[in-house]
């Protein structure tokens, strides 16, 4: 978790750098065969080189981008969570519950998906 270090240390919020933060940590204790990164200023986790999830703090909420084919398998249960998304990515508010088990499927299904992939993103 030192790669995080300084881009935790840049949330101002003591409640979102702890958020952010468990959120890192149970992700790399979850899949500790991932190797974290931080790219274009982005907490990641890359598989082989390719690049698995990305989380991001903004003002309101978390970001996670699990590339566009991600977001389109996990459209109802993204719903289902409450969350709102885009094409990219979907929004964990701060205030809201982390649901651990959807964010475990999407990582699963990238990692999965991408066992073949040589590139970093999807084309």
């Amino acid at each position: 978790m030192d790669v995080f270090k300084d881009y935790l240390s840049s949330i101002d919020s003591p409640d979102h750098r702890l958020r952010m933060e468990e959120i890192l940590s149970w992700t790399a204790d979850q899949f500790p065969n991932l190797e974290a990164q931080i790219k274009w200023n982005t907490p990641m986790f890359t598989d082989h080189g390719t690049f698995i999830i990305g989380f991001a703090a903004a003002k309101h909420h978390v970001s996670v981008s699990p590339e566009e084919a991600g977001i389109a398998h996990f459209t109802d249960d993204i719903a289902c969570a409450g969350y709102s998304a885009t094409s990219r990515l979907f929004r964990i508010q701060w205030t809201e519950p982390v649901h651990y088990e959807l964010l475990e499927r999407m990582i699963q299904f990238n990692i999965q998906d991408k066992a073949d992939c040589s590139a970093f993103w999807r084309k």
